[in-house]
């Protein structure tokens, strides 16, 4: 599969990329390599590096947690790499609320619906992820599933 748009990179590729325990670590290693070899324009948000920290420091959520000087850095790595990181604009909050009156966010789906706001805003319009049901009724931006990311490109 060849990628030519800018990609967000959703929050749970950046775990399994750097979680050895993964069925998916191997697909979403390779993905995060790719765009550190500058073959695909990834794009990041500040909202997933602090999704990214919440998780890999959770004993609850991850069996080998890192320790918080141990995730700081790699986000600091993430900082100083070849991935966009993108902010919200002044249009994103319009954006966010739009969305959650068309879709009728609720709950824990407003953090989904501003990451697309933010993406959006940016003008970044496709997403990679493993859970894209969180993101299957936004139909202004494209899914890509990393488990049909093909590995030999």
């Amino acid at each position: 599969m060849k990628i030519s748009e800018p990609v967000l990179v959703d929050t749970n590729i950046l775990v399994y990329a750097h979680n050895q325990d993964s069925p998916f670590h191997s697909q979403a290693s390779y993905f995060i390599r790719s765009i550190l070899a500058g073959e695909i324009k990834g794009v990041l948000t500040e909202q997933n590096l602090l999704e990214f920290y919440a998780i890999v420091t959770d004993p609850r959520r991850v069996t080998n947690p890192l320790s918080a000087t141990e995730a700081i850095n790699l986000i600091d790595d993430y900082l100083s790499s070849s991935f966009e990181i993108i902010l919200p604009t002044k249009g994103s909050m319009e954006i966010i609320l739009s969305l959650c009156k068309q879709k009728k966010i609720c709950g824990s789906q407003i953090f989904d619906a501003f990451l697309v706001a933010t993406m959006l805003s940016n003008q970044v319009k496709t997403i990679i992820t493993l859970n894209s049901k969180d993101f299957i009724h936004f139909t202004q931006i494209q899914i890509l599933d990393l488990r049909r990311f093909d590995n030999h490109n």
